[in-house]
């Protein structure tokens, strides 16, 4: 049990810290690699361009498994921006050591331009847009033509538009994201998921007419690599199927 609060605590503070970067032949970065593959697979006609990536509850490691995504996508060339839209509680500014300010909520109120909206990070290869000032009109902000319209812009200028939205089950925020976003890819901490909670969350999205592509599996026990799995606490899979049966794979 304390050895599981310390990788909590470590996930918690160090989302700066890129595995796929800073440890290129780890097995979590393969496991990220085969996971970017898999996307591309299911996007092999390339209509899916904004994706979102959702969970059941918080601390599922999603804002960790967009960042090393979009690492990867900017490293193979690509054009890749990640969009914080997980408004109530942002993290996407950590990632990239960045002030929450000039975001997405300043856009959308008409404070800053474009231009000074969307950041860009050299040593990630990723371009970024943080949430920007705090609001406690979330859906308002989610509903509004201005976003559509950005998303609309991105989609035309980046290969790859990755957003970072809240939980499922917290709020309904996300289910307002997906209608402006091309698939959802479910992440899912397997160490702490309770089947119950995973399914009803994957059938408010299904009842929502939301296209879930796949199921991310995030804290996988990584036995045989012990000391890795000490520091750091990740392993990802991949299910391009979208399948919401996943009791058999989460534990109760």
């Amino acid at each position: 049990m304390r050895r599981k609060k310390l990788f909590q605590s470590e996930r918690t503070m160090e989302y700066d810290y890129i595995v796929s970067k800073e440890q290129p032949l780890s097995f979590v970065a393969e496991a990220f690699q085969k996971t970017l593959v898999n996307i591309e697979y299911v996007n092999v006609d390339g209509n899916l361009k904004v994706l979102q990536f959702t969970s059941s509850l918080a601390g599922a490691g999603k804002t960790t498994f967009v960042s090393n995504l979009a690492y990867l996508i900017g490293k193979k060339g690509k054009k890749v921006v990640i969009v914080d839209l997980d408004l109530r509680k942002p993290k996407i500014n950590r990632i990239f050591k960045a002030p929450n300010e000039n975001g997405l909520t300043d856009y959308l109120a008409g404070r800053v331009k474009y231009e000074e909206l969307v950041q860009f990070s050299e040593s990630l290869h990723t371009h970024f847009i943080v949430a920007g000032e705090r609001t406690t009109a979330v859906v308002n902000v989610l509903e509004t033509q201005k976003l559509k319209d950005l998303i609309a812009r991105l989609r035309q200028e980046f290969d790859y538009v990755l957003v970072d939205a809240p939980p499922v089950i917290a709020v309904s925020d996300a289910l307002y994201i997906a209608r402006i976003t091309d698939a959802v890819i479910f992440v899912v901490a397997q160490n702490e998921a309770k089947r119950s909670i995973i399914n009803d969350a994957l059938k408010t999205l299904k009842q929502n007419d939301v296209n879930v592509i796949g199921t991310v599996f995030t804290q996988v026990d990584s036995r045989g690599n012990e000391m890795y799995a000490y520091t750091y606490g990740y392993e990802y899979g991949y299910n391009s199927t979208g399948d919401d049966k996943l009791d058999q794979s989460i534990k109760k």
